[in-house]
């Protein structure tokens, strides 16, 4: 409770420093201002993994189709309507004529098939994701080899300017929604030619082009400013097909990744929203009445990463968590309860054993994994070689130092260990750009992440850690696991699909690439003026806010 009693008399000794630094909350606004927890990692759309940059590029990009803002349903958007074969393996889009890029050019089927292409050749955090498509890992692999399969053998042909048709390897369900997401954005190809450079005989684009000065949209707004870690500026589109039904002129979304700070401009007036709001100042705030602050049941799971690579160069020769057996341990000895009742003030957090959250997918049922059970646990580190953590290496555990809840659970997480195991935890905090670069590069031995889901199918977890998915940082690759999602892919019946990827689920939670922590919440202050909608999914639509401040 010392940490809430001091709360108060932090608000009113740095009031005063918010205020002047954000200019009393009154000078150079925008219609709405709102901070996402830190400063942007990449507007890129084939490396954007974090929800804050998704939140920036639903606002200035638009694809095929777009997320209903209150029930996430796919509706049309830069296409009017689609085409779906009986066997849900053709998918025929029909463009809009009236939609235009910021530079004036028209929206294409051409700019579709560019953008696509480019995430086969130039692989992101979500090209596992186009392996639906027909002969795309086969075109991927190719490419890598320097082979010379021709990309008109992958699935999607512009049939003229205006029709992009889509052949899959096997009926997709939940396409729309796939193609609602930022990866299956279109790019103009024009704006982006003096960004590409050869490497090993292959293109590839500077990160230039997604600056303000240089970046070509089709969404809603375009990105006018953007001020390293001080904010992002946006401005609604005069281009936009839509532009008469979008109600803000402008978004400010200030840099601020400190949660006393961003409570105190929030305070002040100096913006609208903040999201991801620390939980100590949500207890408080939920005890004196706080109308403002929304507590809601998240889409997402809370967890600890494993290195599970049998040497990680540069951090650790022989690395216990290779083994099976120590990885369990692990999870079995760390009170998850305990985590959600202290550390997380018991806001409604569920502690977790599964990596995908109970109930969340109809038709799909998770069996849980591991509970808290230190005298199993110190038996598995026993028969793994460490009776009594004996000969047990220190362990670097990354967090990123934007939290101080992540701070206070990674020093939990290293205080049970030390005290059930007997194993010493070196904490290792760090700015949030080199954490995500350090997990992505898998630089790391045990790291805090979370995983909340981008779509509305169990496939949008059990993806994360195929062996092929950039998003998988473990190096926990499981011949069975891949084979079980693949059969999933190819499943036509649901219940049977579902049922693979249950098997699949099932693997993590045993093989514990990954210790599932709690099951996340949505914290957010929001003004009673602003008319937004809010999702388990956090996936906001811009274009559909309204603020009415008189």
């Amino acid at each position: 409770m010392l940490r809430i009693l001091l709360i108060p008399l932090a608000l009113i000794a740095l009031l005063i420093g918010a205020m002047f630094w954000s200019g009393g909350g009154q000078i150079g606004r925008a219609e709405f201002a709102y901070i996402d927890n830190g400063d942007i990692i990449t507007l890129d759309p084939n490396q954007i993994s974090y929800s804050r940059d998704f939140r920036i590029t639903y606002a200035i990009r638009e694809g095929l189709y777009a997320y209903n803002p209150s029930t996430l349903i796919p509706e049309p958007a830069d296409a009017t309507s689609v085409d779906i074969t009986p066997d849900k393996k053709t998918w025929t889009f029909h463009l809009r004529p009236e939609a235009k890029w910021t530079n004036g050019d028209p929206v294409r089927a051409a700019d579709y098939i560019f953008a696509w292409r480019r995430m086969l050749e130039e692989p992101g955090e979500y090209t596992y994701l186009f392996y639906y498509l027909e002969n795309a890992k086969a075109y991927e692999d190719a490419f890598a080899a320097h082979g010379s399969m021709s990309f008109d053998q992958v699935g999607v042909k512009a049939l003229d300017p205006l029709t992009l048709r889509v052949t899959l390897h096997d009926p997709c369900g939940f396409f729309l929604d796939l193609v609602s997401f930022t990866p299956f954005y279109p790019l103009n190809e024009r704006s982006m030619q003096r960004f590409a450079e050869a490497n090993n005989g292959h293109v590839s684009y500077k990160p230039e082009f997604t600056k303000p000065q240089n970046v070509v949209t089709n969404g809603p707004f375009y990105l006018k400013r953007w001020d390293f870690k001080r904010d992002l500026w946006l401005e609604k589109s005069p281009s936009y097909w839509d532009h008469k039904h979008v109600p803000l002129k402008s978004i400010e979304m200030v840099i601020n990744d400190d949660p006393l700070s961003s409570l105190l401009m929030y305070e002040s007036g100096s913006v609208d929203w903040v999201t991801d709001v620390n939980n100590d100042f949500c207890a408080e705030l939920r005890a004196r009445g706080r109308k403002d602050l929304i507590i809601s049941p998240g889409f997402g799971t809370f967890f600890m990463d494993f290195n599970c690579a049998s040497a990680v160069p540069g951090l650790i020769a022989n690395n216990p968590l290779a083994d099976v057996r120590v990885r369990q341990a692990i999870d079995m000895a760390i009170d998850k309860q305990q985590i959600c009742d202290t550390i997380l003030m018991g806001l409604g957090e569920k502690p977790a054993t599964t990596f995908i959250p109970p109930n969340i997918f109809h038709g799909y049922h998770t069996t849980p994994g591991f509970n808290f059970d230190v005298t199993r646990a110190r038996k598995l580190l026993a028969d793994a070689g460490y009776p009594n953590g004996a000969g047990f290496p220190t362990l670097p555990l990354l967090f990123p130092s934007t939290a101080p809840q992540t701070s206070d659970l990674v020093q939990d997480i290293k205080n049970q260990l030390q005290a059930n195991l007997n194993i010493t935890v070196d904490l290792q905090s760090m700015e949030s750009r080199i954490y995500s670069t350090r997990i992505h590069d898998k630089q790391f031995v045990l790291g805090v992440n979370d995983w909340i889901g981008d779509y509305g199918d169990p496939s949008t977890f059990t993806d994360k850690y195929l062996s092929t998915s950039a998003n998988n940082p473990t190096n926990w690759l499981e011949p069975q696991y891949d084979k079980l999602c693949g059969e999933a892919a190819h499943e036509s019946d649901n219940a049977k699909r579902m049922a693979l990827l249950e098997q699949a689920e099932n693997l993590i939670n045993t093989e514990v690439p990954i210790v599932p922590l709690y099951f996340m919440i949505n914290t957010d202050l929001c003004r009673p003026y602003v008319d937004m909608h809010f999702n388990p999914r956090m996936t906001i639509s811009f274009k559909g806010i309204k603020v009415h401040k008189h």
